[in-house]
């Protein structure tokens, strides 16, 4: 889609006969009018016989306006982008608040159209791109309201006075520009909606004292009439005040209290819709703290704080009243209300601010274009389709305001006319009617499409289950069997499935669901029941399903979601089905149901690198002094990962190891996250140790076990260990401590903000029982302390530990420094008949505390031949052959340990093929165990013949 829209030539002789022979009968009619000068200035511009062809707007201005007109053009503003960019100065200048009320008028009308002239002719001849032209319209409409609520004001404290806040200072009329005017995209024709407001209600301190209210209304209302009067000079701006509280009805302005009750009490779903592009007109010192009180109080009512899928239904129910208008009016030519016009990229624009916004600061934006582009950086609609959508928005626009520049005529319909269309035709750039009508086709085509997809209605088939009443019906146990078994796939399940299907009618009939819920819930069950019938478990999966029913009854953007988007119930579905772990996730946290629209998730999961980044682009949006809502973002984010981790898994497009790569990448970017976080706290408190900064923090954090070797599965805890440089210093700060015990907070915060339960459970168990002396020793050890212990007090278990050992995040000279030690030690030669005692003994030490295999079960992790035994064969190997083999590499994973085994030849390639089958397949099993939430048990008749042979492999290996 890419069309070029602004005009490559304003040579009028290109142009249609009609329009040539409008053009010199507009040319001669301005000669006879105008001054030599004023005519010469105008003839000089080579552009001037094409605008005046295309626009009867710009022609009657200047025929009416020469002296004024000719001003303007003078000063530049046909040449100039930036002209009156600002035009409040201007505007104050112009309208003097010493003028007779018939000269206000006047100066009002004459300032619009003259202004208006020239935005005209430079959006006509392509000199001016949209951004301009919004601009300018909307930045002149924003000057002249305030300015003239200033002047009105004046006027009417000689016979009121004014009114004051508490510590005498006048009191501000606040005005909220709505639709495109507080989006800064207003329209050449415009209407301008406004809302007015203002703090707190009073009395005023003049002659005739009159409430706040009364006196805040005579501004607005002789305002309105200053703007939207008829008079021979035509009108300023058409005023609309219905988007106000009680529209017609209501009080013109009201008090911040008074709309704070109306929008908790008797607010609606279009206004909401109003609000997004709801805008505080004017920026000063005074304003300021009113203008944030009441951004406050209406944040709430715009943006919830979860989920708001139920404004897709109401802004549905909206669209097809607009249609229905459409149809009625026989708008069949609109390009703003019609299918696929200048409204539906609106909506898709505000389906997202409403349902969102609460969440994602960047969806409050007021301008359409922008929030199109921050819907691509939060990647809710590929970046390729919100492109085309803003190109479409912008062809709209445009073609929107040469429609209006022609007399100044607010309409949004093509001209029914022949010279009216050859004028949209040349000005969009088109050669011919057909050509341009193709294109606009083209463009709300695409337009719809996006929308159905966001917005409308889903076109789904006539499924069985819209008559399917079993939820509706008042039926017992029997009747409900009876009415079930036909729809039952599986026959066996149909009593246990009807049984708990009248249990939770019970249980939802207890619950304050309200009428919205219950009405979307008699929309929805049939649905759940018709699809889960068509399951072989049918029973087990519907009894899930109603944990997560009875989890969001009283959520009811949750249940309208699931009620409105199949795809998104279908796919809870299948997660029931088979991913126990991820619906349990659902269940838990509904927020979740969100993944299951981003489709780039069922076949792989984030890269390394998008973690750390999404991580940190989530808390931008959280107050970093608000500590409970960081630690809740934090374990949020986990939780969504690990659902989107969970879903590449259940795509089955992923090996294990790739799984496990995507855990541990994600654990290592919130552990870097909590470095930052915890540091920022301590510096707050402490200072900063000497040399040290959040990027070089003197510590590293090292990863044991799972986490070292890169092998986290989604419920494991962290095993870790700090290491810091040794000395002992002291933290540059007003309460400056010693570096050990800076560094020793340092850990308690990190663990504090990992292991604290909050709404959101806990981040992650810390298991730090690896480090020197365990239990006993200290939190945080220096690197020769480190040293000394591994090479003098550690037992052969640590450097088996130490073989899964490596650094997550830190310091590089402390990493480097850790790497060597491990390097040494592993290295350090060793009594191979102890090495091998030693290893055997913790085995067996192990299986007998933890290994749970019976007669009948076999434990895949500890029983024998199992995942621990692989483990330690290969870290007895590393231990064994590193220090005989220079060459070799330290990995921390088993399965490239056993590779490098592999190629220099210290194990036989068939046995450590074997071995890496073998443990590939028994993590496997240990995986889908931990999806579907079961022990690490299986029966003795399904152990895998892989841990037989492992068993073997053991026993030769520690018997030579």
């Amino acid at each position: 889609m890419d069309f070029s829209i602004q005009p490559r030539s304003t040579d009028y002789k290109n142009l249609p006969d009609e329009l040539k022979q409008y053009s010199d009968i507009q040319y001669e009619r301005l000669k006879g009018k105008l001054t030599e000068e004023q005519f010469a200035l105008l003839d000089l511009r080579p552009e001037f016989r094409f605008v005046l062809a295309l626009s009867e707007f710009v022609s009657n201005t200047i025929y009416s306006y020469p002296k004024e007109c000719c001003q303007l053009i003078e000063q530049g503003a046909l040449d100039d982008p930036s002209f009156h960019i600002e035009p409040a100065p201007y505007v104050k200048e112009y309208v003097d608040d010493k003028l007779s009320d018939f000269d206000l008028k006047r100066r009002l009308r004459v300032l619009r159209r003259i202004h208006y002239m020239a935005i005209a002719w430079r959006d006509l001849c392509g000199f001016a791109d949209i951004n301009e032209v919004f601009e300018k319209l909307s930045s002149l409409a924003e000057a002249v309201v305030l300015r003239l609520l200033e002047v009105v004001r004046s006027q009417l404290k000689k016979v009121y006075g004014d009114a004051f806040d508490s510590d005498g200072s006048p009191l501000p009329l606040l005005v909220i520009g709505m639709g495109k005017l507080g989006g800064r995209e207003l329209n050449f024709s415009s209407d301008i909606d406004l809302i007015f407001t203002y703090p707190m209600e009073g009395e005023t301190s003049g002659p005739r004292v009159v409430t706040f209210r009364e006196f805040f209304s005579k501004i607005v209302q002789r305002m309105a009439n200053f703007l939207s009067d008829i008079t021979s000079d035509s009108f300023c701006y058409r005023i609309d005040l219905r988007l106000r509280p009680f529209g017609d009805a209501g009080a013109i302005v009201n008090s911040f209290d008074a709309l704070q009750v109306y929008y908790e009490t008797q607010g609606r779903t279009w206004e909401r819709y109003a609000l997004v592009k709801g805008r505080i007109l004017g920026q000063s010192e005074e304003l300021d703290s009113y203008a944030a009180e009441l951004t406050s109080m209406l944040r709430p009512f715009v943006y919830r704080r979860y989920l708001d899928y139920g404004a897709i239904q109401s802004l549905r129910k909206l669209k097809h009243l607009i249609e229905s208008e459409v149809r009625r009016r026989c708008l069949n030519n609109n390009f703003k209300l019609g299918k696929g016009g200048i409204r539906e990229i609106e909506f898709i624009s505000q389906a997202f601010a409403l349902m969102r916004g609460g969440r994602y600061t960047e969806l409050r934006e007021e301008s359409l274009r922008k929030s199109l582009k921050n819907i691509i950086s939060l990647d809710l609609i590929p970046r390729e389709i919100c492109e085309k959508l803003d190109e479409s928005y912008v062809y709209l626009r445009r073609l929107e305001n040469i429609i209006q520049e022609i007399s100044d005529k607010q309409t949004q319909n093509l001209p029914d006319n022949s010279k009216d269309m050859a004028r949209v035709v040349a000005a969009m750039n088109y050669d011919s009617e057909e050509h341009f009508r193709a294109d606009l086709d083209e463009v709300m085509q695409f337009v719809h499409e996006e929308f159905k997809k966001v917005v409308a209605d889903e076109e789904d088939s006539e499924e069985d289950y819209k008559n399917f009443d079993l939820w509706e019906a008042d039926s017992d146990l029997e009747e409900m069997c009876a009415e079930l078994e036909p729809h039952m796939v599986n026959k066996e399940n149909t009593r246990d499935m009807a049984g708990d299907i009248i249990t939770l009618k019970t249980s939802l009939a207890r619950m304050p669901v309200g009428p919205v819920g219950r009405e979307t819930l008699l929309e929805l069950m049939p649905k759940v029941i018709y699809l889960i019938a068509k399951e072989q478990q049918s029973a087990a999966l519907f009894k899930r399903m109603s944990g997560l029913i009875e989890k969001i009854a009283l959520r009811t953007p949750y249940i309208q979601l699931l009620r409105d988007k199949n795809e998104v119930l279908e796919r809870f579905i299948e997660l029931l089905k088979d991913n126990h772990f991820a619906s349990e996730l659902i269940t838990s946290h509904p927020i979740l149901l969100d993944e299951l629209f981003i489709p780039q998730y069922f076949t792989k999961p984030p890269s390394p690198d998008e973690f750390l980044s999404m991580l940190q682009e989530q808390l931008l949006r959280i107050d970093r002094d608000d500590l409970e809502a960081v630690m809740e973002e934090l374990r949020l984010f986990k939780k969504i990962m690990v659902f989107r981790i969970a879903l590449s898994d259940k795509a089955g497009k992923l090996p294990l190891m790739k799984i496990s790569d995507a855990l541990t990448w994600l654990a290592e970017a919130l552990i870097k996250e909590l470095i930052v976080i915890a540091w920022e706290l301590n510096v707050q408190k402490y200072g900063e140790p000497e040399g040290r900064s959040v990027n070089d923090p003197g510590i590293a954090v090292i990863g044991y076990g799972k986490l070292g070797g890169i092998e986290l599965g989604y419920k494991s805890d962290l095993d870790m260990v700090f290491l810091k440089r040794a000395g002992d210093g002291v933290t540059n700060g007003e309460n400056g401590v010693p570096e050990s015990i800076f560094y020793q907070r340092l850990i308690q915060r990190i663990m504090h903000l990992a292991t604290t339960t909050t709404v959101g459970g806990i981040l992650y168990d810390l298991d730090m029982r690896l480090r020197p002396d365990g239990d006993t020793g200290v939190l945080i050890s220096d690197t020769d302390s480190f040293d000394l212990y591994q090479k003098g007090r550690a037992w052969t278990w640590e450097h088996q530990a130490l073989v899964r050992a490596r650094p997550i995040a830190g310091s590089a000279d402390i990493i480097e420094k850790f790497n060597q030690i491990r390097e040494e030690v592993i290295r350090a030669e060793k009594d191979d008949k102890k090495l091998k005692e030693d290893v055997v003994g913790m085995r067996e030490k192990m299986r007998s505390h933890l290994d749970r295999s019976s007669d009948k079960l076999y434990d895949i992790k500890h029983g024998v031949g199992g995942m621990i035994d692989i483990e330690f064969i290969s870290q007895y190997l590393l231990l064994k052959y590193a220090p005989i083999y220079p060459q070799m590499k330290l990995w921390s994973d088993n399965v490239r340990i056993l590779e490098e085994c592999s190629n220099l030849g210290i194990v036989d390639k068939s046995i450590t093929d074997e071995l890496i089958a073998a443990y590939i397949d028994i993590r496997q099993i240990y995986h889908e165990l931990s999806l579907a939430d079961l022990p690490r048990l299986i029966s003795v008749s399904d152990r895998i013949p892989a841990t037989y042979r492992v068993e073997e492999i053991w026993k030769k290996i520690f018997s030579e």
